[in-house]
């Protein structure tokens, strides 16, 4: 499968239900904080309290849970693409700034000005599934420059879940929806084969699962080949022969998935490259049309110019004509032939 931002979408609503996210702190978080977060208060934030800055992001998650009583944030990203962006400890910083902000601006004058008044901790998540490994800094401080001088410079590390460091068997072996998912997306550049056993290994599974975790995997799988085919109705079919757990149609199945992938992707391939060559056409062509249209302008104002007595010197400077459109204008005038 291509790495590609339809992911985000997919993953999102994995991972904004409560189960599955809990799953996936405990599989691939696995800090102290963790083991002793109240998870029965743990529930997702609507986002409309930061709404006019996250608007643009489909693959962020906010979550709320408390600790020793106390309220903590937590923000995952999705970078769900195959180009690794070095800015992300910035982007983070920006996040987690806006947040704060927003809390401490809802929190009434009188309490935010009590001596022992605290802010939420923030803790950055950033769930990657890129083609080629996470090379970014992970501390603020590192993306600082000198920032190692300083011990008094803002600074925080983010958790990184990299789906490329993540150990197969283990996602096979533990029978929910997000070791599922990763699972299947983990292989999604090994060809048909691998996938497909991939799948039947979770298939023949079944029974390990929670129901409930089991459709949110199914439901993820079918928003994944949906986009992957562009067609709804070949996805079901698919998902059909799952719930059936017909494994020659399975196999059918996905080998006629990937085959209407390949020609989609190479007819989209060939549309694009029409249009680019079509658009370069009509670019250069408005291009020539603007710079005659342009000359025979300056050349009418100034003829209007030479009608007021000017001169060639005196109209190339108030004109501030090129080299170009001088020549042109003798030419018109009559002051050289166009072989000069």
């Amino acid at each position: 499968m291509q790495s590609e931002n339809y992911h985000d979408k997919g993953y999102k609503t994995l991972l904004s239900k409560k189960r599955n996210f809990t799953k996936f702190l405990h599989h691939f978080v696995k800090k102290h904080w963790v083991t002793v977060m109240d998870m029965d208060s743990l529930h997702l934030c609507d986002k409309g309290f930061v709404d006019d800055f996250f608007k643009e992001l489909e693959s962020d998650i906010i979550y709320r849970a408390k600790i020793d009583g106390k309220d903590v944030y937590f923000f995952v990203l999705t970078e769900l693409q195959s180009v690794i962006d070095h800015t992300m400890p910035f982007r983070l910083f920006r996040y987690i700034s806006v947040i704060l902000t927003q809390v401490f601006l809802d929190t009434p004058k009188n309490e935010r000005e009590r001596v022992d008044f605290r802010l939420p901790a923030v803790v950055p998540l950033l769930f990657y599934n890129g083609d080629s490994g996470w090379l970014v800094k992970q501390s603020f401080k590192e993306y600082l420059q000198s920032g190692d001088l300083f011990e008094d410079v803002i600074d925080f590390r983010y958790t990184l879940v990299d789906v490329n460091l993540l150990n197969e068997e283990y996602l096979l072996e533990n029978h929910d929806a997000i070791c599922a998912a990763i699972a299947v997306d983990k292989v999604r550049g090994d060809g048909t084969e691998h996938l497909l056993e991939t799948l039947l290994s979770i298939v023949r599974s079944k029974e390990g699962f929670d129901p409930d975790e089991y459709e949110d995997f199914l439901m993820w799988l079918k928003h994944t080949l949906a986009h992957r085919v562009g067609s709804e109705e070949d996805a079901n079919s698919v998902i059909e022969l799952i719930n059936e757990r017909n494994e020659e149609g399975m196999r059918t199945g996905i080998d006629r998935l990937f085959d209407k992938a390949e020609a989609r992707g190479k007819a989209q391939g060939e549309a694009q490259g029409e249009a680019r060559g079509e658009a370069r056409g009509e670019a250069r062509g408005e291009a020539r049309g603007e710079a005659r249209g342009e000359i025979k302008g300056i050349i009418e104002a100034a003829f209007k110019l030479f009608s007021k007595g000017k001169t060639i010197q005196e109209v190339t400077e108030l004109l501030d004509l090129t080299d170009e459109q001088v020549k042109a204008l003798k030419i018109r005038a009559g002051l050289i032939t166009d072989a000069a």
